[in-house]
């Protein structure tokens, strides 16, 4: 008896890049990412893996085809049932995650307090445990500004995997710089895709350090001609 295959977590039909600012091109993405697998794919232009990365939160929507997050169009979603249905993602990114009202461990945390019904002292905890994996000896607990990028760097990375998330989405051009950081992600990435976790890392190099110990079921580059498989060196 055939295995029925596997309802995708994020997928991407016939979905158009039209505005693009190093290409006059328009490039047309398809993905299929089941539950459990994790993809690398390799976006040189910042304002392309910035546009990606809108489109499979549902922060935008696509000049042509569709995104569907866990069977769902996001299209088809309310303002407000997105905003809900994002509790399932975690977003490693440092654009608007700091804001200027809260302290770094605020911000780490508001967001899965709000969601979950899951004890503050929990939280905290599964937080700490994450942030010593990173290389931190705890949650930076001042504001953005006074705390140090490497420290910001690697709280982005607790906020992302805090939890369960059903998807991860991983872009942050400090941590391609972050060869330290290359076995930690790769331990957190594991251990979320062993709960059922899928992983979207979006980087501008997939030779870079930070993404060379993370075994990837996809390696893709995004070009003129969408997204391409390719291989990566080593």
């Amino acid at each position: 008896m055939a295995l029925a295959p596997r309802r995708s977590v994020l997928s991407l039909h016939g979905v158009t890049l039209a505005e693009r600012h190093f290409s006059t091109r328009p490039a047309h993405l398809d993905l299929e990412l089941p539950r459990g697998e994790v993809a690398l794919v390799q976006v040189e232009d910042e304002s392309d893996a910035a546009t990606l990365v809108d489109l499979c939160l549902g922060l935008s929507d696509p000049v042509g085809g569709n995104v569907r997050f866990l069977g769902v169009d996001w299209q088809s979603s309310t303002p407000r049932d997105r905003f809900a249905r994002r509790r399932r993602i975690g977003a490693v990114v440092q654009t608007d995650v700091w804001p200027s009202h809260l302290t770094v461990l605020e911000s780490v945390l508001v967001a899965h307090l709000y969601h979950f019904k899951q004890p503050r002292a929990e939280v905290i905890a599964d937080a700490t445990e994450l942030a010593r994996l990173f290389g931190l000896p705890g949650l930076p607990v001042g504001r953005r500004e006074t705390t140090p990028q490497r420290a910001l760097v690697r709280a982005a990375c607790v906020r992302g995997f805090l939890g369960s998330p059903d998807l991860i989405v991983v872009q942050d051009q400090v941590l391609d710089q972050s060869p330290d950081l290359a076995v930690p992600m790769a331990q957190a990435i594991s251990a979320a895709r062993d709960r059922g976790a899928t992983v979207l890392w979006i980087t501008a190099s997939l030779a870079a350090q930070a993404a060379q110990f993370v075994q990837a079921n996809h390696e893709l580059r995004l070009g003129d001609h969408g997204l391409v498989q390719v291989r990566r060196l080593r």
